[in-house]
């Protein structure tokens, strides 16, 4: 659990959010799948199940390599959320 309240201060110093809601996201050109996650954009024009990372989203957007890293970082930080 070390590694996840480290990880849970570092995204709170990053995001200014206590408690941001993730969501996968493309943040490399031309992939098939999100390989990033990024906090959901508070943006009313921004779709939810748009993955696209525009100006208006807060940061930070992770490259995770892997469509499947990103959804499980997705369910465990936003589980985190609820465990806090």
């Amino acid at each position: 659990m070390n590694a996840r309240d480290a990880a849970r201060k570092l995204l709170l110093a990053t995001t200014s959010t206590e408690q941001p809601e993730w969501r996968t996201a493309f943040t490399t050109d031309g992939t098939d799948e999100p390989t990033g996650i990024a906090p959901v954009c508070p943006d009313e024009d921004h779709e939810p199940d748009d993955g696209s990372v525009y100006p208006c989203c807060p940061e930070p957007a992770i490259e995770c390599d892997s469509h499947k890293v990103a959804a499980y970082l997705v369910e465990l930080l936003n589980a985190d959320r609820g465990a806090a």
